[in-house]
């Protein structure tokens, strides 16, 4: 008797708070959209070519926007590349949808000598209301070999 004594209570206190934890929300959907390429992904879609890391220097190349509330936005991208190259970069896009056309908003270049990786973080005021994206510019340079590639995410609502 002693043991259901102990137990009527932890029941009733599972089946009161139980339908409180359950209606909580867990937390708030991200609004983002993320852009990751690798070089790896795009080898195996070449038939009849062995492509060597001679022949290339980006390895990765990634982007994404993201809403972080009050009409901003964060934009991040990076460049990742096979060897230390002379120089890495990316260079981070803010576009707009206007009608049909994306609008080119702001720019930001991220750097890097003696490397094998550039990346570079922004957070930018944006207009609730509107579409965003970001399109990437990736680039590397070692020696006489240059490297250069783009990606863009999908576009995001600020609310």
């Amino acid at each position: 008797m002693k043991t259901y004594r102990f137990l009527v209570p932890v029941w009733l206190l599972l089946v009161l708070f139980s339908p409180l934890v359950a209606a909580a929300p867990i937390s708030a959907s991200e609004n983002y959209s993320v852009s990751h390429n690798e070089r790896d992904f795009l080898k195996e879609k070449i038939k009849g070519y062995e492509v060597q890391t001679d022949d290339y220097l980006i390895d990765i190349w990634h982007c994404q926007i993201r809403d972080v509330g009050n009409g901003n936005v964060e934009l991040y991208g990076y460049t990742k590349c096979n060897r230390e190259c002379d120089k890495v970069s990316v260079k981070l896009v803010l576009q707009q949808l206007s009608g049909s056309s994306w609008i080119d908003l702001k720019s930001y270049t991220f750097v890097d000598y003696q490397s094998d990786y550039a990346y570079g973080a922004k957070t930018v005021p944006v207009s609730r209301g509107k579409y965003y994206r970001v399109k990437s510019y990736h680039y590397a340079e070692d020696g006489s070999l240059e490297d250069e590639t783009t990606a863009t995410t999908d576009k995001i609502i600020i609310n």
